[in-house]
């Protein structure tokens, strides 16, 4: 363990201590973007040490960082290493695997209608292949397996949503779409970047084909860099479109022949994000070493104060409180500060929320503090009036 690694003996103000973000500001809008730790900073910089002073031995000296960062990132999400690939970001994943399938006219994609554009536009770009995309009608923000059921049929070739909706927080069920897409024989992708790192997720055990991450949100991790697991069905059925010489077996060779590894390599076309992989493989061992019980633990906590406060200022809660459908992100609206100005005033005093659908949202981590979440709600009933 170097001086920047986390773990479960860690005290709050020790843990604070490792994202300096916490001296400056009241940062509570990670389903935005989330800051980096002093050790992921310190790994990206080993990496640009390297790359500067050891560059002769670079390739040598990286292989076992990026062997460990997929072996990590396969442990996290309940796969193995082998059905893990790094990609730029979600956008990128996505597209790799909705332009990867044999698509036929008449097919269909299901779709929440209020999905994120991440995982929505790459499905409506196949309307020129005569693929349908459905949107499912979303009702007080939530995606339902009942809803699905409705929607579904033999034609469906995929069903696309995110794990944690970005706007109220509604964590599907995963376990009960996956069952209703695999009766249909349709494959369920997942966008897990408002969930992983901050909630517990097993790909295998819920039956997701694909889990798509960025790591710059509730991950904690750099910019321009995340995984992908894929489900062995998913590696079947999806072809590779984006092909480099990185993306065959004995790449040195230089071979010039598409010669394709079974494991989910065979996405990784061109060189690798070298600083963003250390960065994210140290990441990796802070949240294995604090664990991401206790992460979520924590950060539902906060959220479990937060709602209480709010609702005794009147405050109207939007965000799911039960278990089970409830994540880091709580929604919340007052007619007196329901506008994206609200959001600005905040900023004036060092407090960083979002304002999505006509509601303040407010997305702690677990580094975050009581008196922090104490603070933002006095800045709002100050502002809006309200006792």
């Amino acid at each position: 363990m170097n001086d920047f690694d986390h773990d479960a003996s860690m005290s709050l103000e020790e843990l604070r201590r490792s994202f300096p973000i916490s001296d400056r500001v009241n940062y509570l809008n990670h389903a935005a973007t989330g800051p980096i730790s002093r050790g992921v900073q310190e790994a990206i910089r080993r990496q640009t040490e390297i790359h500067t002073t050891q560059h002769e031995t670079a390739t040598r000296r990286y292989e076992p960082i990026y062997r460990e960062c997929r072996e990590s990132a396969a442990r996290l999400v309940g796969t193995s290493a082998a059905h893990v690939a790094f990609i730029q970001n979600t956008s990128h994943g996505i597209s790799l695997l909705a332009n990867g399938q044999d698509w036929r006219e008449g097919d269909n994609v299901i779709v929440p209608e209020m999905e994120f554009p991440s995982n929505y536009l790459a499905w409506l770009s196949l309307a020129d292949r005569g693929v349908e995309l459905r949107r499912l009608k979303v009702i007080e923000g939530r995606v339902t397996p009942e809803q699905l059921s409705r929607a579904i049929d033999d034609r469906t070739r995929v069903v696309a949503l995110s794990h944690v909706q970005y706007f109220n927080g509604f964590r599907a069920d995963l376990s009960a779409i996956a069952a209703v897409a695999h009766a249909h024989r349709a494959l369920l992708v997942v966008d897990g970047t408002q969930s992983v790192g901050a909630i517990p997720i097993d790909v295998e055990a819920m039956g997701i084909d694909a889990l798509v991450v960025s790591a710059h949100k509730w991950m904690l991790g750099p910019l321009g860099v995340g995984f992908m697991a894929l489900s062995g069905e998913m590696l079947a059925r999806t072809r590779v479109t984006q092909l480099g010489w990185l993306s065959v077996n004995d790449p040195f060779a230089f071979n010039r022949e598409i010669d394709l590894p079974d494991d989910a390599t065979r996405f990784e076309a061109g060189t690798e994000n070298a600083a963003g992989i250390f960065g994210l493989a140290q990441r990796f061992r802070e949240i294995e070493a604090y664990t991401i019980e206790r992460i979520e633990r924590r950060i539902l906590r906060l959220n479990d104060r937060l709602a209480d406060l709010a609702r005794r200022h009147g405050f109207e809660v939007r965000s799911p409180m039960e278990a089970g459908a409830r994540s880091g992100i709580l929604s919340f609206h007052h007619p007196a500060i329901a506008d994206p100005d609200t959001v600005a005033y905040l900023q004036d005093l060092g407090i960083h929320i979002g304002f999505r659908e006509g509601a303040l949202r407010v997305s702690p981590h677990y580094y975050n503090s009581e008196d922090e979440i104490d603070e933002l709600v006095a800045a709002l009933v100050k502002k809006s009036d309200v006792r």
